[in-house]
Order: C-alpha cells, then sequence, then structure tokens
C-alpha cells in the first residue's frame, strides 16, 4: 500500500497517528471538501511522524481556487480566521428546486474566475497558515454570544489542541442557572487547571471555558459524526464528596453573596470564583456587594488574586471589616462618580441590562 487517504474536516489526531502506525510504508493525506464541491477541495499530506497540530486541510486540488473571506468578501490575510470560500471546475450549479438558497450560497466570483463564475459558501471557519496550509477552525454557525462577548467555539478548541496532552476535544455553551456559559469536553490525561492556564497564554478571559467535562471519547452518532446531545451537562457547583462550608462568619456572608451572583445553592470556600461559572462582570458584582456588607474597599483585583471565598476573606478579615447589619450609606456624589458608585450601578443591572451595554462598549 503506498497512500491511504481519509476524508472530513475533523479528522481525529489519535486516527493519523494510529494510521501511520498500521501502515508504516503509506503516504497518509487528509483530504477536504463538501458536496457542493464535487465532494474534494483540497488535500494535506500527514508528516512521517504522524503528529499534526489542529486541523490543517492543505492546500487546493487543481482547478480548484480557495478563499478565506471576512463577511464582506474580501480576503483575510494568513492567521485571521474567515469563512472558507470555493471556487473552480467543481463547484455545484446549486440546489435542485431551492432558488433562495442557491442565491445566498453560491455567489459571483469577484476574484477574476470565468465569466459567470460562482463561489460557493462552505460555512466552514478556516484560516491560512503562515507555510500557506488551510487551518480548518469549525463552523460559522458554531459561533455564540456569552455575556455580550462573540466567540468561535472552533478558535478554542483550536488552542485546546495545541496541548501535547489533549487528543480531542469539543467546546459548546449551554445554559446554566440562566445564562449561557462555556463548557469543555477533553479527552486526553491532563487537569482543568493545566488547561485553564493553557488557554489564558493565549486567549482572553471570557473565552476560558467555566466548566471541564474528561471523557474517554467524545460520543458519536451512528454516521461518526460528533453527536452533541449526549454531551453530559457538567457539574458547576461543588460536589457533595468535596464540599467544604464556611467556617467563619466572613466566609459564611462571602459564601452567601457569591451563592446570589453565581445563582448557586450554596458555594465551596476553596473553588474558584471562575471555575464556578464567574467573569469579570460578576466580579464587579460581588465587590460591589463586599463593600455594602463589609463596609470595605476592595479593588476588583483582589478577586482575580484570591479566587476562593477563603482567600477573599483572608483580605476581608485582614482590614478589620464587621458584617454589616445593612448596607453601608453611600457617601454623598461629588462631581464625578467615585469607583464604588460605578460597581453600585453595574450591580444594578440585570444580565440582559449587561450584555446590552457591554456589546454597546465594544
Amino acid at each position: 500500500l503506498r497512500r491511504a487517504f481519509v476524508g472530513g474536516d475533523r479528522v481525529p489526531a489519535d486516527l493519523l497517528a494510529e494510521m501511520r502506525e498500521a501502515l508504516p510504508g503509506a503516504e497518509t493525506h487528509v483530504l477536504y471538501g463538501p458536496t457542493e464541491g464535487t465532494i474534494l477541495a483540497s488535500t494535506h499530506p500527514v508528516p512521517a511522524d504522524g503528529v499534526v497540530y489542529g486541523h490543517p486541510i492543505g492546500r487546493p486540488l487543481g482547478n480548484v481556487r480557495l478563499y478565506v473571506c471576512d463577511g464582506v468578501g474580501s480576503p483575510q490575510p494568513a492567521g485571521v480566521p474567515g469563512e472558507l470560500l470555493i471556487g473552480g471546475a467543481g463547484v455545484a450549479r446549486g440546489y435542485l428546486g431551492r432558488a433562495g438558497l442557491t442565491a445566498e450560497r453560491f455567489v459571483p466570483d469577484p476574484f477574476g474566475g470565468e465569466p459567470g463564475a460562482r463561489l460557493y459558501r462552505t460555512g466552514d471557519r478556516a484560516r491560512w497558515r503562515a507555510d500557506g496550509t488551510l487551518e480548518y477552525l469549525g463552523r460559522l454557525d458554531f459561533q455564540v454570544k456569552v455575556r455580550g462577548f462573540r466567540i468561535e467555539l472552533g478558535e478554542i478548541e483550536a488552542v485546546l489542541r495545541q496541548h501535547e496532552s489533549v487528543a480531542d476535544c469539543v467546546v459548546m455553551a449551554r445554559a446554566e442557572a440562566g445564562e449561557q456559559r462555556l463548557v469543555a469536553y477533553v479527552v486526553g490525561g491532563v487537569e482543568a487547571d493545566e488547561l485553564r492556564e493553557h488557554l489564558r497564554r493565549s486567549l482572553p478571559e471570557y473565552m476560558v471555558p467555566a466548566a471541564f467535562v474528561f471523557l474517554d471519547a467524545l460520543p458519536l452518532t451512528p454516521n461518526g459524526k460528533l453527536d452533541r446531545k449526549a454531551l453530559p451537562a457538567p457539574e458547576l457547583a461543588s460536589a457533595e464528596d468535596r464540599y467544604v462550608a464556611p467556617r467563619t462568619p466572613v466566609e459564611e456572608v462571602l459564601a452567601g453573596i457569591w451563592a446570589e451572583v453565581l445563582g448557586l445553592e450554596r458555594v465551596d470556600v476553596m473553588e474558584s470564583f471562575f471555575e464556578l461559572g464567574g467573569h469579570s462582570l460578576l466580579a464587579t458584582r460581588v465587590v460591589s456587594r463586599v463593600r455594602k456588607r463589609f463596609g470595605v474597599e476592595l479593588p476588583l483585583r483582589a478577586l482575580f488574586e484570591g479566587p476562593t471565598v477563603a482567600e477573599l476573606a483572608v483580605r476581608v478579615e485582614a482590614s478589620g471589616a464587621v458584617a454589616q447589619a445593612g448596607p453601608v450609606p453611600e457617601p454623598a456624589p461629588g462631581p464625578e462618580a467615585s469607583p464604588h458608585h460605578l460597581l453600585a450601578m453595574i450591580d444594578e443591572l440585570s444580565e440582559e441590562e449587561l450584555d446590552r451595554l457591554l456589546s454597546a462598549q465594544l
């Protein structure tokens, strides 16, 4: 056997490694292409050691042109994600009896094709690597909005797969406690904290999943596709067997504040605010309520530096604060809004209002 071909946009890295091991004398190639492009559009030769990072789909076949474009159809430079469009002799004429869908997905070719030539909009998200290889990042329809940020789930998955211990993964947004939260499903021998640090080196905090679920393998449908409906719900709250209850009055008050803000029944004093589903906007609510209950001004970074109830309680106790029976009176407003006034305003906004505010600022 001289050559082995495997088709698909997300060919598992472990499958490619197994193929190289089972067929050491054969070249292995990944083939990519949708039906609308006559099945095949590009090919990628797998390195001799079988090690593949991300999901490379290679270079275009003969008589095929591939473009990565932004939302208005302009080509993207290397490294910048966009929608993958296919041109050339293999592009289909359209969908039988579906003129509207044909017009939406098959668009005029502005890049110098034959007269009347069209491009097929795949709906796949991709980017050019520096070496001229295309990398598949996911589907555009897997874009989600979490806390006002538009997030491409494929981008998080691509970074996760760069970790040497991750064999496969998928990221999705799940509604938990009335809020969308990112959940990563990972196949591989690695700890959640290690993956969080790995992601933070390349991605902003709002793209780091709130929960990680480790599986022996991702669930598949009978035809070999990922079965998203079979992915288990994460446990965002503390498990019963490792729950650490508040041990001091300060921890008890702080745990109550976190439970209110995060929409949880109870909070483990040793578990990270951000691992429980917290984020920067919710952190401002915690700081505001801490000021009201204890009469102490803590900077927002205090919660990032000490993200557990136990750690934050040490900060509060060091200030000599005591829990108040009621809210601390607001100081008289000055000519400019002070930080605690801004925190109080944020604390009174609904989640929908926070999303709108953040979207407007971005």
